[in-house]
C-alpha cells in the first residue's frame, strides 16, 4: 500500500501520526465498498451486487462511499505506517480525526516510557549504625516486669497502676450505645487513652460495687471514625480491684521469662533483641531513602495512559480494602462518602503518579543491572508465602503458581533485588555494571517490575 506518512512528536511520549493513503488505492477501495453496498440492499433493474458503480455512487454519495472505504483500510493503513516507519506502540492508538479527500487518519500513539536514571552507580549514602541506649534498655526490662506482673486483689478504691474489672456501657451524646463490656480488665494508667483520655482518672477512688457516669471527649483517632473527637457517656460498674505486685528485675525474673541462668544474660539478650530490631528498622529507612534519591533524579517520561492504568489499579485497591475492612462495594462506599468515581481517581491520581515513576525506575535498574530471578527462587517464594494459610494453604499455592501468580511472584523478586542492588551501590559495594540489553531491548522486564509496584 503506498502511503504518506508524517509524523509528529509530543509530550508524554506520545507521537501523532498522519498516513495519507494514495488516490488511486482510495478508488480501489471505494469500488469494493459500492460492491459491497450493492449486496445489501435493493436497487430496481439490477439483482443484488449488479448495480453499476456510477448508480452507487449516486444514489448513496461520494462521501458516504469514501467513509466506507476508509473503515476497510484503516487497519491495514495502520499496521503498514507502524511497519514503515518503525514505531512500537505501548498501546492501542488514539484515532483523532479522518479525512476523506483525500483519505487520512490521524491517530495519537502511547509510546513506550523513557527511563533516564543520570549517575545513579555513583550515588553514595553513608549507612547507619544503631546504639542502644540505657534509657531503652531500662524501658524495655521495665516492660518485661510489667508483662510479669502478680494481680492481687485488694479491698480497698482504685488507684492509678491499680488493675480495675469493670462492666461497662458507652452512649453517645444522642443516648445510642457504641460500647459495651463485662468483666472487663483494664489498667488505670493516666498516660491511657483507651477508651478515652481520662477513663482512668474517673474510675479512681471507686470501691467495688459502686457504679459511677461521667463524660468524656474519644480521642482522634478511636476506632469508629464517625465518633472521632466527640462526646461520651460513660457508666461504670467496679466490680474488682486489683493492686499488681512488680517481680524484681534478679535472676528470678531471667527464669520466668526464658530459658536464662542469669538476668545479666536476659539483659544482654534483651540488649541484643533491641539492637537488632534497631538496625532492621534502620536499614529499612536506609534502603527507602536511597530509593527515593535515585527516583529523584531520574528523568522518567510516559504516555497518559500508563498512569490511567495505574490509577485503574489503585481504585482496584481500594475496592478490595473496602469489601475486606467494612463489606461494602466500592458504589455503596463512595455513595456513604459523597464521593463520585471520578473524584476517588483524582484523589488517588498523586500517589498513582508516584507507584508508576518508581516502578518505572525498579524497572530500568533491574534492566541496568541485568537481574534475574530463577524458577526455584520463585517456587521457594510461593512456598514460603502459602505456608501461613493454614488449612488454606493448598488454595494459595494453586493460585500462586498459576501463570498469572508466578508472574506475580517474580515481579516481587525482582523488584526488591532492584532495591537490594541499590542499596549496594549507595554503599560501594556493587559489583561490577552488567551491560543491559541494547536500548528497545528489555522492555518485558521493565513491565514486570512495573506489575510488582502496582500492589
Amino acid at each position: 500500500m503506498h502511503l504518506k506518512i508524517t509524523t509528529e512528536p509530543l509530550e508524554n511520549r506520545q507521537l501523532a501520526l498522519t498516513i495519507e493513503v494514495d488516490e488511486e488505492q482510495a478508488q480501489q477501495a471505494m469500488r469494493r465498498a459500492a460492491r459491497q453496498i450493492a449486496r445489501q440492499v435493493n436497487i430496481p433493474g439490477f439483482r443484488k451486487g449488479k448495480a453499476p458503480y456510477s448508480l452507487i455512487v449516486q444514489r448513496h454519495g461520494e462521501d458516504a462511499i469514501r467513509k466506507e472505504a476508509a473503515d476497510m483500510l484503516a487497519q491495514e493503513a495502520y499496521r503498514e505506517a507502524l511497519e514503515q516507519e518503525g514505531i512500537e506502540p505501548y498501546a492501542p492508538s488514539t484515532l483523532s480525526e479522518v479525512v476523506l479527500h483525500p483519505i487520512t487518519f490521524r491517530l495519537t500513539v502511547p509510546l513506550r516510557p523513557t527511563v533516564d536514571l543520570d549517575d545513579y552507580r555513583n550515588y553514595r549514602l553513608k549507612p547507619p549504625k544503631v546504639k542502644i541506649s540505657k534509657k531503652e534498655l531500662q524501658q524495655a526490662l521495665e516492660a518485661m516486669r510489667e508483662q510479669n506482673a502478680i494481680l492481687e486483689p485488694v479491698d480497698r478504691p482504685a488507684a492509678l497502676d491499680d488493675v480495675a474489672m469493670i462492666n461497662l456501657v458507652g452512649q453517645t451524646a444522642e443516648g445510642v450505645a457504641f460500647l459495651k463490656g463485662d468483666d472487663v480488665r483494664i489498667l488505670l494508667d493516666a498516660e491511657g487513652t483507651d477508651p478515652a483520655p481520662g477513663f482512668a482518672e474517673a474510675i479512681v477512688r471507686m470501691e467495688a460495687d459502686e457504679e459511677r457516669t461521667f463524660a468524656l471527649t474519644l480521642p482522634d483517632d478511636f476506632s469508629r471514625e464517625k465518633l472521632q473527637g466527640q462526646k461520651a457517656e460513660f457508666t461504670v460498674r467496679l466490680t474488682e480491684v486489683y493492686e499488681r505486685i512488680l517481680p524484681e528485675l534478679d535472676d528470678d525474673l531471667a527464669r520466668t521469662v526464658g530459658n536464662f541462668d542469669s538476668f545479666e544474660e536476659l539483659r544482654e539478650h534483651v540488649s541484643e533483641q533491641l539492637r537488632q530490631a534497631a538496625q532492621e528498622k534502620a536499614d529499612r529507612e536506609y534502603a527507602e531513602q536511597v530509593v527515593e534519591a535515585i527516583i529523584e533524579q531520574a528523568r522518567v517520561e510516559h504516555p497518559p495512559v500508563m498512569l490511567e492504568e495505574t490509577l485503574d489499579e489503585a481504585v482496584k485497591d481500594v475496592e478490595r480494602a473496602v469489601r475486606r475492612e467494612a463489606r461494602l462495594s466500592l458504589e455503596d462506599h463512595l455513595r456513604i462518602h459523597g464521593k463520585s468515581m471520578e473524584e476517588l481517581r483524582e484523589e488517588l491520581r498523586p500517589q498513582a503518579a508516584a507507584r508508576l515513576k518508581r516502578a518505572l525506575t525498579l524497572g530500568e535498574v533491574v534492566r541496568l543491572e541485568g537481574l534475574e530471578v530463577d524458577e526455584g527462587e520463585i517456587g521457594a517464594r510461593i512456598e514460603e508465602a502459602s505456608a501461613p494459610w493454614g488449612v488454606r494453604a493448598d488454595e494459595m499455592r494453586a493460585s500462586l503458581d498459576s501463570d498469572e501468580g508466578r508472574r506475580a511472584v517474580r515481579n516481587h523478586l525482582l523488584a526488591d533485588r532492584a532495591v537490594q542492588r541499590l542499596v549496594a551501590i549507595a554503599k560501594g559495594e556493587a559489583p561490577e555494571a552488567v551491560a543491559g540489553e541494547e536500548e528497545g531491548e528489555g522492555a518485558e522486564e521493565q513491565e514486570n517490575v512495573e506489575a510488582r509496584e502496582e500492589e
